[in-house]
Parts: C-alpha cells; sequence; structure tokens
C-alpha cells in the first residue's frame, strides 16, 4: 500500500492507495485560513498517517504539491503562500517513510494516462482548473518535464498585457483570467450571491441562462480561457485534452462554447475538425492516486 496526498489551494486529500490504483481510505480538509498554513499540513498529514500505518503496511508517501518543487522541496506554491518549504524532511524525521513530491497537475496527469482518460493517447495535455490553473504533457507516453524544475505553468503563460495581478507577481498570466475560482467570484459579486459554492453557483446559471449579463460573464470567460488552451494546442498538438479540477462539474455550462471557440474562434494555427476533450474520470482522486505513482 502507499499513501498519496493531494495539496490543493483550498483543501487537502490524504488516501490509502492499492497496487491497481483504487483508494481504500480517504479523509479530506478544507482550508479556510491559511495562517500558520504549513502547520496545519504538517500536522493534517501526521495524525493521518499514523492511524493508516497502525492497520496497514506502508511502503511510501506521495505527494501532489500546487506549486513548484526542486530537489523535493517546495520552491514556492503561490496560492498557498509558501516559499522555500522542506516538507519532504519535515515528515520522513517523523513518519519513518519516504516521501516524494511531485507538482499536482503532473501527478493527476499520471492517474489519468495510467487508470484514466488519457490512457488510449500517447500524446496528450492534462489541464487542472480550479483555484488556479495546472498542466502537464504527456509525449510519446511519457510525462513530459525539464531538467531542474517541473516546468509547463500554464497557468503563468501571459495572455494580456499588464493585465490582472497575479499572485506570482506577474501581471496578466492565463491563471488571472481562468481559474475556476475567478470565475465564481465574478458570477457571485455581480449578482450578490454571498457564496462561492460552486453548486449553488451552478445552479444559479442554469437557473438564468438567458439573463445578459450572466452570458457575458460566461462568454468572456470563454474568451479568455480559449486563448490560453489555444496556445497550448498550437504548441505541443494534442491528441486530446482532459480537464480536471472543478472545471469537470461546469461541463453542460462550459464545455460546448469552449470547442466552438477553439474550432471556429480562429485561434488555432493548423486548424480541426474536431478536439477530442475529456473530462477527468478519477475527479478530485487523481492527485491523490497519480502522487503514488512518483
Amino acid at each position: 500500500m502507499k499513501i498519496g496526498i493531494d495539496i490543493g489551494g483550498s483543501h487537502i486529500g490524504i488516501g490509502l492507495v492499492d497496487n491497481n490504483g483504487s483508494i481504500i481510505l480517504k479523509n479530506e480538509k478544507f482550508i479556510k485560513d491559511k495562517t500558520n498554513i504549513e502547520k496545519l499540513i504538517e500536522e493534517f498529514i501526521i495524525e493521518n498517517v499514523l492511524q493508516m500505518k497502525e492497520l496497514y503496511d506502508i511502503e511510501s508517501i506521495g505527494i501532489a504539491i500546487p506549486g513548484t518543487i526542486a530537489e523535493n522541496k517546495i520552491v514556492k506554491a503561490v496560492n498557498l503562500g509558501i516559499e522555500n518549504y522542506d516538507l519532504a524532511e519535515k515528515l520522513e524525521k517523523i513518519l519513518k517513510l519516504k516521501v516524494k513530491l511531485k507538482n499536482d497537475a503532473k501527478c493527476a496527469a499520471l492517474a489519468e494516462y495510467k487508470y484514466g482518460e488519457l490512457a488510449p493517447f500517447r500524446n496528450s495535455v492534462f489541464l487542472c482548473i480550479g483555484t488556479g490553473v495546472g498542466g502537464a504533457v504527456i509525449y510519446d507516453g511519457k510525462l513530459l518535464e525539464p531538467k531542474n524544475v517541473p516546468g509547463f505553468e500554464f497557468s503563468h503563460t501571459i495572455i494580456q498585457k499588464n493585465g490582472n495581478l497575479c499572485n506570482c507577481g506577474k501581471r496578466g498570466c492565463f491563471e488571472t483570467y481562468a481559474s475556476m475560482k475567478k470565475f465564481k467570484e465574478k458570477i457571485s459579486d455581480e449578482f450578490n450571491l454571498n457564496t462561492l459554492s460552486g453548486e449553488k453557483i451552478r445552479e444559479f446559471i442554469r437557473a438564468n441562462q438567458e439573463n445578459i449579463t450572466l452570458r457575458y460573464i460566461i462568454n468572456n470567460y470563454i474568451e479568455d480561457l480559449s486563448i490560453g488552451i489555444s496556445n497550448i494546442i498550437n504548441i505541443f498538438e494534442p491528441e486530446a485534452l482532459c480537464f480536471g479540477g472543478s472545471f469537470a462539474e461546469y461541463e453542460d455550462i462550459l464545455l460546448a462554447p469552449l470547442k466552438t471557440m477553439l474550432l471556429k474562434g480562429n485561434l488555432l494555427f493548423n486548424k480541426r475538425d474536431d478536439i477530442i476533450i475529456k473530462h477527468a474520470k478519477l475527479k478530485n482522486d487523481a492527485g491523490i492516486i497519480g502522487a503514488t505513482l512518483i
């Protein structure tokens, strides 16, 4: 058995995973306050791993991180406010288990390629759109990675000169226009919904599809999203795209207009008759399962 941990921008998930990629046990914690975030992460992981060790023989721990990893350390995770954090060393001293870290989108891509929707494709792109925008490329059946850092920071490619200020310190980053968090915030603020609940916002959208202001917000979001994704397609020419994160929960609302914009919006250098778009089969478990594959 292996333990997979997915640390997101708003929650931590930890699971016990067998050799077939199935989660046997799982526990989650939502992050409401990022004060002392490092202590919160450590305490939650240690408590749960110690409980699992009492019941099962654990081989190792893999952790999916929403940020930059180098030499098995967190260089920075801007949406968590973490920099230069040696989480693996801290955990290994207490838990007496090997701990490996990898970018969360890379972990999810590995899981979807081995067990999920990307299995039939040798060349694909995985995009995790939630609090931020993470990305990974499978090329010729292997996860494409640079030598020193994870790379493929699609979220921090610039799609608008002098645009929105990003948590990374740059302006105009893809993430500041395409994250589901930003999408939900715009709708909630415009219509005074006082909630960022995905379920409540989806219900509002479905009940108000003819509202002109709402249509404008959705269309504007799709345009920004299409620009960023078209850049990725133009570079890698994948056989398929796979979406993870909370974006997948808006399939009936966002997928059709996104495909239309990509195919007919004069964005692709090499024109296509169709684009294969999949939604993560493993859903929010992809990060946990993928973390055991690193």
